[in-house]
């Protein structure tokens, strides 16, 4: 997760249910949280998308959950030429479509 996120542009991350986190170390802290919870929940993407512009991107998915869903937005700007997350925002949302829901398939490295 600290690869994933900027070093030297300003961050912010809303997770469901709470406040506005800003600047690095309190979202990592954020994260560091919640990676450490020994009964972690899993969440599985779908539905995502990703636009791109210049040197800013944002992603789009829906997270499915054991028990809720939740929808997703992640912001990209590029950091000495790399891809690094500026911020991340997810909420409650209904449940997309059985027949539309389309797994996430990841390739590090690689926005999709």
């Amino acid at each position: 997760m600290d690869d994933l996120w900027a070093k030297t542009a300003p961050v912010t991350c809303i997770h469901p249910g709470w406040s506005l986190l800003t600047g690095r170390d309190e979202v990592m802290a954020s994260w560091e949280a919640i990676l450490e919870n020994p009964d972690p929940t899993v969440i599985e993407p779908v539905n995502a998308i990703a636009v791109i512009h210049d040197d800013f991107a944002f992603a789009l998915c829906n997270e499915i959950l054991p028990n809720a869903s939740l929808i997703a937005t992640n912001a990209f700007g590029r950091e000495d030429r790399t891809w690094k997350m500026v911020h991340h925002q997810s909420g409650p949302a209904p449940l997309p479509p059985p027949e539309t829901a389309r797994r996430v398939h990841q390739k590090p490295g690689r926005l999709q």
